[in-house]
């Protein structure tokens, strides 16, 4: 009996193609022992009859080993066509018991369950293989082959090719095996063992909306995106798989199904890893929303709570990944697409945030007109500067010193109300400070 394997590293390699020989040939072996047996018994029980005879007495003994072989011949013949008859029989209760769909001949299932394979030395093997099942994206390639039919409802001895991005969920009598996935080497289907589940490796994506409410008690609509995969990231660089494949991460995947009955529908549903993954998202996506109140959630300076920030997203895919990864599952990516708000709510923050818009204009345009009085009073004060040291370098170049009384006396007064202004004191620069300062002494 094929034992059961405890360590996941031995569930890829744990039935072997010496093993399957092995199997196989043990049924092939007894099919042809007892039909053999069955044709020498039957042969030595007509030739004993028919030596019995009168007639066959007189003949010589010769002869008499030549009618026996061809009763033996005969026999083999009449044994030969009589199991044909009834794996034919047994094919078509077999195709009226389950029910198979057409394409998938019975009678082929029947022979290669009762005859097997024996292992045959080169260049004989290529005439004894077993039959090789495909399993890639998720799925068992040409499901409508008896092959295939076979490796889900009977059970091997059968190859299995697995690609990347596949791993095959194994049982034996409704209870679980095994799971094996891609590797150098190819795994084989026990006697007894079929495939129950082949399982996607690669990143799903689920969208979705649901309504939750908020601290303040408003329902928002929150549309999501998530992306997870089975099993965890890539723990180094060794792995040459695209999609890492984790034997014990499938295994909780698949026994995390349930069943799920939708309203209105007809017959339950099977409520998939994924979907499992998208129950964490509703459980907990609507905890963190219902903790804040609308304004935190979508006004960036409020308490750094913003639900689109990404250390908000940050702290919902780790609450994630701690509630998935129970069950076999990793997040991978994480998004809030959408938040819609009710009709009035919506007013009321266009209203909101145009009366603030305003006020934020009413700010950028003080500060604009402030800017430009500042600019025109700094280009003034150096229009004076230029002009007041273009009159000191006049005044200085005048040989005889001599001016006007009235010019005097009118640059004096204008010097003493500049210099006594703290206002023109505060915006001429020092420089020119100086040189009124200068003139004014120069004037006396």
């Amino acid at each position: 009996m094929f034992p059961y394997p405890q360590n996941p590293e031995d569930w890829q390699t744990a039935y072997t193609r010496d093993l399957a020989f092995r199997d196989s040939g043990k049924h092939a072996g007894i099919s042809t022992i007892l039909l053999l047996v069955g044709t020498l018994i039957i042969s030595i029980f007509l030739t004993i009859q028919l030596s019995l005879l009168p007639i066959l007495s007189e003949i010589r003994f010769l002869f008499r080993v030549v009618i026996s072989i061809g009763l033996w011949i005969v026999t083999f013949i009449i044994l030969v066509g009589i199991q044909s008859l009834a794996n034919r029989v047994a094919a078509d209760l077999f195709a009226h018991y389950y029910q198979t769909k057409e394409g998938i001949d019975p009678k082929k299932l029947i022979e290669y369950r009762l005859y097997g394979r024996m292992k045959l030395p080169a260049p004989l093997n290529r005439f004894s293989k077993f039959e090789n099942v495909t399993a890639k994206e998720g799925r068992i390639d040409k499901e409508d082959t008896w092959a295939a039919w076979t490796a889900r409802h009977l059970g091997g001895p059968i190859s299995l090719t697995v690609f990347d991005g596949c791993a095959l969920y194994l049982e034996r009598g409704n209870l679980f095996s095994r799971v094996v996935g891609p590797g150098e080497k190819a795994p084989f289907l026990e006697w007894y063992e079929t495939i129950k589940y082949p399982v996607d490796l690669r990143p799903k994506v689920k969208e979705g909306s649901f309504g939750v409410w908020t601290k303040d008690g408003i329902k928002v609509t929150i549309t999501a995106r998530l992306e997870c995969r089975v099993g965890p990231e890539k723990k180094d660089g060794k792995d040459k798989l695209v999609f890492p494949y984790d034997p014990v991460s499938v295994k909780k995947a698949v026994e995390h199904y349930a069943l799920n009955w939708p309203a209105g529908a007809k017959e339950p549903e099977e409520l998939s890893w994924i979907d499992a993954a998208w129950s964490q998202v509703v459980g907990i996506l609507p905890a963190y929303i219902g903790s804040r109140v609308l304004d935190d959630l979508i006004i960036a300076e409020r308490n750094k709570g913003q639900i689109l920030s990404p250390d908000a997203t940050r702290q919902f895919m780790e609450s994630l990944n701690n509630s998935t990864i129970s069950f076999g599952v990793f997040v991978t990516d994480f998004q809030i697409k959408q938040i819609m708000l009710p009709p009035k709510i919506t007013e009321q923050q266009k209203e909101y945030w145009s009366a603030e818009r305003q006020s934020i204009n009413t700010i950028i345009e003080g500060k604009a007109k402030a800017d430009a009085i500042r600019t025109l009073e700094e280009a003034h004060a150096e229009a004076q500067r230029d002009l007041i040291l273009a009159i000191a370098d006049g005044l200085e170049k005048n040989p005889t010193k001599q001016f006007a009384e009235s010019l005097l006396l009118s640059l004096a007064g204008i010097l003493d109300e500049s210099l006594t202004d703290p206002h023109t004191r505060a915006t001429l620069a020092k420089d020119t400070l100086e040189t009124l300062e200068k003139l004014q002494k120069m004037l006396g």
